[in-house]
């Protein structure tokens, strides 16, 4: 299996070859979500898949997720970018199989780190074997960005105040969150030539034998029929799996229908362009079930009365707080987003 990774310059792969396509980074947003305890666990998945609709901020979202008991490390990406970029690169998407560059690099069992991703560098929080916490910046973080890292991974500031240099953290021939199963392997296998002639002749070999069996047409079609029974017991499990499927679009379809909330696109393209005018940055953002808190950073005075009157005048939220942050020009922000019956009831 071929690894594709970001700002490769050699020779690009077959078109028709298997890939694994490494998002980077700079590329994707992470999120850790924690799903209550008493959901079935056949139902996790649709409930997720909501939750990452209404987080990400793309109008057309593509995610992975590790799991480790209710808990699930989420990378999203922007589907239509990444198609694209695919398509650029002359591969076809149906065979690329998609991994972020966290879950492409060795993995940790405990412990803190800066590691240098392909772009940008990312901290990471490890926690039994599970991605607990990550932030990606564009350049080497400055005390004051770890500091604050350090704080809302829930780490021990003591021990980790000062911004480390990044660890080495290689990349691996497979995801390590890959699970083949049974099928899984075989694919692999096709894909590398010096097993594919040994196994189109283990394949063509029936087909020969049933050739010369042919001479006696009663005989085969007996053995057409019987195989057609036989077939039809194997694919039992898969035909149940594809039903099961269909009936889970229906339970999609009834979470997204309790979706009381904007996504987050909608917030941030609100905010955004509350905040147009003022030449401001964004540092830190964080949103979730109806709570929202920012923190900005201009390189002028900004009154904290405008901004709260600003964002209760919008519609869009409600109990607005601003406050310094001890910083000078940084100011922290916190909300209520208002649901959407509300909105629409006050219109």
């Amino acid at each position: 299996m071929l690894i594709y990774r970001p700002g490769q310059t050699e020779q690009k792969p077959n078109p028709n070859s298997r890939v694994y396509w490494v998002l980077s980074r700079r590329s994707t947003r992470q999120n850790v979500f924690t799903l209550p305890a008493e959901v079935a666990d056949s139902k996790k998945k649709a409930l997720l898949r909501v939750q990452v609709r209404r987080w990400a901020p793309f109008a057309n979202v593509g995610y992975v997720a590790h799991w480790s008991a209710n808990r699930a490390c989420v990378y999203a990406w922007n589907e239509d970018e990444v198609k694209a970029t695919i398509a650029e690169a002359g591969l076809s998407e149906r065979r690329a199989l998609l991994y972020p560059e966290a879950f492409m690099r060795e993995p940790l069992q405990d412990g803190l780190r800066l590691v240098a991703a392909v772009e940008g560098y990312e901290a990471q929080v490890w926690r039994e074997g599970f991605l607990a916490f990550s932030r990606w910046w564009p350049v080497m973080p400055t005390r004051l960005e770890w500091e604050m890292f350090v704080r809302s991974a829930g780490a021990p500031l003591d021990e980790h105040r000062f911004v480390p240099e990044p660890s080495p953290a290689p990349f691996l021939d497979a995801p390590w969150t890959r699970q083949e199963g049974l099928l899984g392997a075989p694919m692999v296998i096709l894909d590398d030539p010096r097993y594919a002639l040994a196994i189109g002749v283990l394949v063509a070999a029936p087909f020969a034998y049933l050739a010369a069996e042919y001479l006696t047409l009663a005989v085969a079609n007996a053995r057409v029929n019987n195989r057609m029974e036989t077939l039809s017991v194997e694919t039992q499990g898969i035909r149940k799996v594809r039903s099961d499927a269909l009936a889970n679009l229906d339970e999609i379809e009834d979470y997204l229908s309790l979706e009381v909330y904007p996504s987050q696109f909608q917030v941030l393209t609100t905010a955004l362009a509350l905040l147009q005018s003022l030449n401001v940055k964004i540092p830190e953002w964080t949103y979730d079930v109806g709570q929202l808190s920012f923190t900005l950073t201009s390189e002028r005075d900004i009154e904290a009365t405008y901004l709260i009157t600003a964002f209760e005048k919008s519609g869009v939220f409600a109990n607005v707080t601003a406050s310094r942050s001890g910083q000078d020009g940084m100011m922290r922000m916190r909300m209520d987003v208002l649901p959407k019956q509300t909105k629409t009831a006050g219109r």
